[in-house]
């Protein structure tokens, strides 16, 4: 029985996939489609990281939350890439965790 919802997940993945690469492949994007899917995946990561960092902010850790942002929101101004961004703003996030940590004991 696991076998099987593995392999339905897995196939449903693949026709997910598959799907839109089949129909664009007939018939191209008109110029609203295009813009519109344009930034989707800049998007989609923007809502996780926002949406982490409202849970990370309510909890204990407010601190490297602010600062890993006030990095983030730096770099974004200077227009660096989305993977610069996440890069240098989970390492502030992380060194700032652990020495607040660290210099709480």
């Amino acid at each position: 029985m696991t076998w099987f919802v593995v392999l339905a997940v897995g196939l449903g993945s693949f026709v997910f996939r598959l799907g839109p690469l089949l129909v664009l492949h007939r018939r191209p994007l008109n110029d609203t489609g295009d813009r519109l899917v344009r930034h989707a995946g800049a998007a989609a990561i923007t809502a996780l990281i926002v949406l982490s960092t409202k849970h990370s902010a309510t909890g204990g850790q407010v601190i490297p939350t602010v600062l890993a942002i006030a990095v983030a929101i730096v770099l974004a101004a200077r227009q660096a890439s989305m993977v610069r961004l996440v890069l240098c703003g989970g390492s502030i996030y992380a060194c700032s965790a652990i020495a607040l940590t660290v210099l709480s004991r």
